[in-house]
Formats: structure tokens, C-alpha cells, sequence
């Protein structure tokens, strides 16, 4: 028979899927692991920044950490969340408050001021602009530190006026200059700006992400700040709470359909082994129904007595291959059902799993991409590099690395702004990605670097190629502020060699970039 052969084939085809949906889900945990670790770099980044503002709240940071650092269960993790972002909304409501009562303060002492006699007219004239000009409710606390700095030396020069101290002293009175800068500290607006650019987040919460960072400037608030961060703080939370609940519905899909797999396996399995019991004993039936009839015919003593008994023993043979023929298609239908059962939950399982191996590989390009130039980021650039190392040492060929960086780029970010910087970038990447072949590969290192990987091409023939790239980069039009800019490479390249690793060709071609750069910039330095 060749119904348990046809078995065992689904058992080893479903054995595959088995081993194929086990690889997704490792695929899944390890695309899980790198937005963990962009989230735990996004909340040390926030405790440093809230550091001071609530101890509780500092504590809840440090509470936090330490769990995600030991890997606590998700349903700890959440509520720490949602007791964080509680304290973050109190803190809020509660500086809201804050600078409503010291905006109220300063205009009834401000009021009481101007009822003061004998209060100079130049003096009166500046309180009244003073009062005019802070109308309007301030966005935080610290930008009322300028304001009541001007009304204390306000009181002190009424105060002096009241007991009729010489004018000298009074003229010594002079509006006083901020004491504190009311606006978020450049660098940390870079780090925050430099965090939203890289941070990799579902497509549906990209347009949330890119609108905080298009409203940072150097004028933002603490409070708007603060906002900011809880806001970045809420997306990230909702989208791994949507990546772990769509990987639980998947594995518990998963999970179920292979354990009603498995136990059809195991039915057929057991009636496989009944089937072959049963087949047994009706081949023992026949076999013993022939012995018989042969025994008759040898001692029959008539030929009208071997007719009847022959007739007989027919009959119990039929009737054994009847019942024989109607177990084995009983049998065979069992079998069919079983497997049609199993391939409908398998094509099932199939759709879902192709879905969701889309979604991975959509989350791993995201993890390999550069957000801002849509290059390969950093690790898509070590797992090239990685790959091509290993065929290199397994079959030696002409492998290069490039090291690239643009020459005085801080100025544009100093003197145009971080948008400035930014296309810049973008458009240098455009370059770059356009002027490579297919099987070359080229991605945003860090920051202002570029990093190149070149096969099967000779040191002449790599430095000509390298030196149309700086000429093209040379020559690209850039405007800001009406300015006209230009953009120049520096770059290091080298051969990978025998017994070279990764970061031994590495550093080697950096370090001929900084002999690039310290050689006068706009060149290229071959190692």
C-alpha cells in the first residue's frame, strides 16, 4: 500500500514548515532586540535630561532602566510605563499650574507697583512696558527669570525714590540683562534631533516622529522640550506594544495550528499501526480460507463433494476479499481526510507566515537603513563587509574599503542650521548611490561619513573611479541663505589584504582619511 508513504512525505514537507516558522520567529526576537536597545538608549537619554526636574520621577527612570537591563517581563515593563508616563502628565499639569500662579504674581506686583507715589516717569514709562510686553502667559518657569529680575530692580529703584536718596544712586538703576537663557541648550537639542533622525519606528508613526522633529529649534522651551519627550516617549511605547501583540497573535495562531497538526499526525500514525493489524488478520483469514480449500480437494473422495466444498470455501474467500476491500477504502478515505484537514490549516498557516515574513523583512530593511539618506546604516555596512571578508579569505579577489567624509560640514550645520546639513547630506548620498555600480556598496557610516565597498577593482582603476566621485561632489550646486556653497570629500581607501580583519582594514583606511583631511582636505590618501 502507498498510503503511509504518502503519510510520512506530509509529515517531513510539514516537519519543513515547522523548521520555517521557528527561523521567522528568530528573525522576529532579533529585529525585537534592536528596537529594544534603540529604546533603552532612548530613555537613558531621557533620564539625563529629566534628571532633577522630580525625584520620584529620576527614581522611576533608574527603576526602569534596571529592568530593561535584566530583561523583566513586558507586563512589569508597562506599568512602570504607564506609572512614568503619569508622573510626566502630573509634572506637566503641575508646571502648568506653576506658571499660571507666578504669572498671576507678577502682574499684582507689578499693579501695586505702579500705585507707588512719587515713582519716576522714566521709570513708570519702562514698568508699563515691562507689563505690556509679559501679557501674554510664558511657555516655562525660566523665562520669568529675566521679567522679575527688572520688577526687583524696579521695587529697588521706588524704594530708593521713596526716601529721597540722592538721583546718583538712583541713576545707578539700570534694567537688568537674563540671568539664564530661557531656551533649551543647543547640544541637547542636537542629541534629541540626532536620536529622532536614527530612530526606527512602524511606518504608521513616522509622519508623528517627523513633525517633532521639524518644530525643534533653537528656541524651543524646557516645558515644550518635556512635551516633546513624553509625546517620542507614548509612540515608542504604542508601537513595540503593536509589534508584540501582532508576534503574540501570530505564534499563538502558529502554536495552535501545529499542535492540531501534530495530533492528526498522531491519528494516522495510530491507525496506520491498526490499518496494519487489521490487514493482518484478514491475510491470515484468506491464507487459512486457501489452506482449507486445498486440504479439501486433496481429501475429497468424490467429485460432486470437492464441487460443494470448493463452492463453500469460494464463498468465505469472497467474502474475507469484500471485507478486505471495503476496510482498505474505509481506510484510504480515513487517510485522505486526514490529510486534506492538515493541508487546509498548513495553507493556512502558509498565508499567515508569509505575511509575516514580510513584515520582518520590512522591519530588518528599516534596521539596515539610514532614516535621513536611506542608505545602509552602520550594520548593514558590518554585515556586508562581514560577508565579503569571508568569501575574500575562502577565495582571495580585489575587495576595497572607502572611507569618506565632507569637509568642513560643521560650518554649514553652524552657520545655515541642522535643515541646511541634513540636505546636504541627503544629496551627497543621492550622489554617491548614483555614481556606484549594483554589486558596489555604499552607506552613511556616521554623522558626516560615508563607507564604500569595492569589488574587483585594482588600485588604478579604484583611485580614477574614486576621483570622478570628488569631482562630482565638487561640483554640485548648493545654496543657503543666498549663499553659494561648495562641498568637497576627503577620502581613504585600501586593498584588504592577507590576514586582514575587519577593523584592521578599517582603521587603515581611516587613517588615510585623517591623512586626507590634515593633508589640506579634498583628496584622496591610498593606503
Amino acid at each position: 500500500m502507498n498510503q503511509p508513504t504518502s503519510a510520512d512525505k506530509e509529515i517531513i514537507a510539514l516537519k519543513k514548515k515547522l523548521d520555517s516558522a521557528i527561523h521567522a520567529r528568530l528573525e522576529l526576537q532579533k529585529d525585537l532586540e534592536i528596537q529594544s536597545s534603540a529604546f533603552v538608549q532612548f530613555i537613558s537619554k531621557l533620564s539625563q535630561t529629566a534628571k532633577g526636574i522630580d525625584v520620584l520621577l529620576d527614581n522611576k527612570l533608574a527603576k526602569l532602566r534596571k529592568m530593561l537591563s535584566k530583561s523583566s517581563s513586558w507586563e512589569d515593563v508597562q506599568a512602570m510605563f504607564n506609572d512614568i508616563a503619569q508622573l510626566l502628565q502630573k509634572h506637566s499639569i503641575k508646571n502648568d499650574n506653576n506658571i499660571a500662579h507666578l504669572h498671576q504674581q507678577f502682574h499684582q506686583a507689578g499693579a501695586l507697583l505702579q500705585k507707588i507715589r512719587n515713582l519716576p516717569d522714566s521709570l513708570r514709562r519702562e514698568l508699563r512696558t515691562l507689563l505690556t510686553d509679559t501679557t501674554d502667559k510664558k511657555d516655562s518657569v525660566v523665562q520669568y527669570v529675566s521679567p522679575l529680575s527688572q520688577l526687583i530692580e524696579f521695587y529697588q529703584a521706588a524704594l530708593i525714590a521713596k526716601e529721597n536718596l540722592p538721583s546718583n544712586e538712583l541713576s545707578n538703576v539700570t534694567p537688568p540683562k537674563a540671568i539664564q537663557n530661557p531656551y533649551v541648550d543647543k547640544v541637547v537639542i542636537e542629541r534629541f534631533t540626532f536620536f529622532l533622525t536614527h530612530l526606527n519606528v512602524s511606518k504608521p508613526y513616522k509622519p508623528a516622529i517627523n513633525k517633532i522633529k521639524s518644530e525643534l529649534s533653537d528656541k524651543i522651551s524646557h516645558q515644550e522640550l518635556l512635551d516633546d519627550f513624553l509625546e517620542v516617549f507614548e509612540i515608542i511605547n504604542k508601537d513595540l506594544i503593536e509589534e508584540r501583540n501582532t508576534a503574540k497573535v501570530f505564534l499563538s495562531t502558529l502554536s495552535a495550528t501545529l499542535s492540531s497538526v501534530q495530533t492528526a499526525v498522531q491519528t494516522t500514525i495510530s491507525s496506520n499501526e491498526a490499518s496494519k493489524t487489521k490487514h493482518s488478520e484478514l491475510n491470515q483469514q484468506l491464507k487459512k480460507n486457501i489452506t482449507e480449500l486445498a486440504e479439501g480437494v486433496e481429501n475429497a473422495n468424490s467429485l460432486a463433494g470437492i464441487k460443494i466444498d470448493i463452492n463453500e470455501k469460494l464463498k468465505q474467500i469472497v467474502t474475507s476479499l469484500e471485507e478486505k476491500t471495503a476496510f482498505e477504502f474505509e481506510q484510504f478515505k480515513a487517510l485522505s481526510e486526514q490529510l486534506n484537514s492538515m493541508q487546509e490549516k498548513v495553507n493556512i498557516l502558509e498565508v499567515q507566515g508569509r505575511a509575516f515574513e514580510k513584515k520582518i523583512k520590512e522591519q530588518q530593511a528599516r534596521s539596515y537603513q539610514d532614516a535621513l539618506t536611506k542608505l545602509g546604516n552602520r550594520a548593514a555596512f558590518d554585515d556586508y563587509f562581514t560577508k565579503q571578508m569571508v568569501r575574500f579569505h575562502h577565495s582571495p579577489f580585489e575587495l576595497a574599503i572607502v572611507v569618506l567624509d565632507l569637509d568642513n560640514f560643521k560650518r554649514i550645520n553652524d552657520t545655515y542650521g541642522h535643515t541646511a546639513g541634513d540636505k546636504t547630506l541627503q544629496v551627497i548620498a543621492n550622489t554617491l548611490a548614483k555614481s556606484v555600480d549594483k554589486e558596489q556598496f555604499v552607506g552613511r557610516y556616521g554623522g558626516e561619513e560615508f563607507v564604500m565597498i569595492y569589488s574587483n577593482y585594482n588600485k588604478e582603476k579604484l583611485i580614477e573611479k574614486l576621483n570622478e566621485i570628488r569631482l562630482k561632489v565638487a561640483k554640485l550646486p548648493f545654496k543657503f541663505k543666498n549663499n553659494s556653497v561648495s562641498i568637497t570629500l576627503s577620502i581613504g581607501v585600501t586593498h584588504i589584504v592577507e590576514n586582514d580583519n575587519i577593523h584592521l582594514a578599517f582603521e587603515r583606511a581611516d587613517a588615510a582619511l585623517y591623512k586626507a583631511k590634515e593633508s589640506g582636505k579634498n583628496q584622496i590618501i591610498y593606503a
